[in-house]
């Protein structure tokens, strides 16, 4: 029975896929009703689902979770939805009657799941990190680019006015060109240990031969993986940078418009075998731009790692944040709070621009109806997950300078870190153009 249901979801999946990149989005007419599907209706899919349903131009068509209990409970709040478990068996039933996807499941099934969506012409929604891993990130770039499908990743924070205005502020030259960035988080999304041993029995409520997806095959355990510490193992995750990073570099990137790193280097305590270790530190060296010095040095730190504060003008720093070192001064920013400018006596004559936040979720609800481009599309996230996930392997390696060759997608200088770049997926799970 295991070997049929994975070969009639195989081939479920194949036949969705069959003459996809005949298929493209649908034009709206004026009134017309984004129909929108979910898949991953819990935790942060399913907060991207309500408050993209608060657009009034949106329609919930179609619900997808693998856990029946999460499925009951959005098909509460959207009665008039299919529910579907599998998203395969969703698209390949009812794919005629989607317009646009959230993604919201585990970091190991975003790129499946995202794919899957646009090669069918559908919009993608997609909770960060984009991906799990740098092949899927570009390859998922480069697919919505052709198949010209709306996207946007969820970092709901990069529309906020704190961020925005940090951007303004330092593409302003408040501060002068930035001689180099420190980004920190104290969340420790790790596990000291081996992979728990034994299995427990799987809740009756759980497919977790969907919920493992892509992943290879491994017992169920309660309290580990399903629904709140997957974060913690590398099969699923990616650890605190995966989780936080991604957040926290967005406005550097934004602001100084930062593009692949040339060289990254951990300094970062061995990690477990199936883990993340929980005190990371990455030395990213970044071409310089038109904001910065050239090569632009930028640190990241994670869990018990954080960086000194010698020489700077505070000393006591928020628990997750980022310092931006100028010609001019200092600008602190912490994580989803407004910047300061420091020294404070030399900017208290500083007027801050005003700037309005944004709706992450309805800017991209408007673009998927031909109004405006979303801020987070995966052009813009497609290389900002590259350059984070690029940290998270260089933390399998650490001591090992890596030189990062973008176009030919490698890491030289260690063939383990570059055997991370792609992952092989679980047979039955694979999927075209990944």
């Amino acid at each position: 029975m295991r070997s049929f249901l994975t070969r009639r979801r195989f081939l479920a999946q194949t036949g969705a896929a069959a003459g996809a990149f005949a298929l493209g989005p649908r034009a709206f007419a004026a009134g017309d009703k984004l129909r929108h599907a979910t898949v991953g209706s819990g935790g942060m899919g399913g907060a991207d689902l309500g408050a993209i349903s608060g657009h009034p131009s949106v329609q919930i068509v179609a619900l997808c979770d693998v856990d029946a209990n999460t499925l009951a409970a959005a098909a509460k709040k959207f009665p008039n939805a299919k529910t579907f478990r599998d998203y395969r068996v969703m698209f390949k039933e009812i794919a005629g009657e989607i317009d646009s996807v959230n993604v919201g499941t585990p970091d190991h099934m975003h790129a499946a799941a995202s794919m899957s969506a646009m090669k069918l012409g559908k919009h993608v929604y997609c909770q960060k990190p984009l991906t799990h891993d740098v092949y899927e990130a570009r390859k998922l770039t480069e697919v919505a680019r052709a198949k010209k499908v709306i996207t946007q990743m969820g970092i709901q924070v990069h529309s906020g006015r704190e961020y925005r205005l940090a951007v303004r502020v330092i593409q302003d030259g408040a501060i002068g060109k930035v001689k180099e960035v420190h980004s920190w988080s104290n969340k420790q999304w790790g596990h000291n240990g081996p992979r728990p041993a034994g299995a427990d029995p799987v809740p009756p409520n759980l497919d977790w031969d969907l919920w493992l997806g892509t992943a290879p095959e491994r017992p169920y355990k309660k309290g580990h993986y399903h629904p709140g510490n997957w974060r913690k193992w590398m099969d699923f995750g990616c650890g605190t940078m995966g989780d936080m990073s991604i957040h926290i570099l967005d406005p550097v990137a934004g602001a100084l418009a930062l593009t692949q790193p040339k060289t990254i280097l951990s300094e970062s305590e061995p990690p477990p075998a199936e883990s993340f270790s929980t005190r990371n530190k990455v030395r990213y060296v970044f071409p310089g731009t038109k904001y910065s010095v050239d090569p632009l040095p930028l640190t990241w730190y994670d869990g018990d790692s954080m960086p000194s504060t010698t020489g700077w003008p505070v000393q006591k720093l928020p628990d997750q944040g980022s310092m931006f070192i100028g010609e001019k001064g200092f600008m602190l920013l912490p994580h989803v709070s407004n910047p300061v400018l420091l020294p404070k006596e030399n900017f208290k004559d500083h007027a801050m621009p005003a700037i309005e936040s944004g709706n992450h979720w309805h800017e991209w609800v408007d673009a998927c109806l031909g109004k405006g481009t979303p801020s987070a599309n995966f052009d813009y996230a497609g290389p900002l997950t590259e350059f984070v996930l690029l940290g998270v392997i260089a933390n399998r390696v650490p001591g090992k300078l890596l030189t990062w060759n973008s176009a030919e997608l490698k890491l030289e200088g260690s063939a383990e870190a570059n055997a991370l770049i792609r992952r092989i997926y679980r047979k039955g799970w694979e999927v075209p153009g990944l």
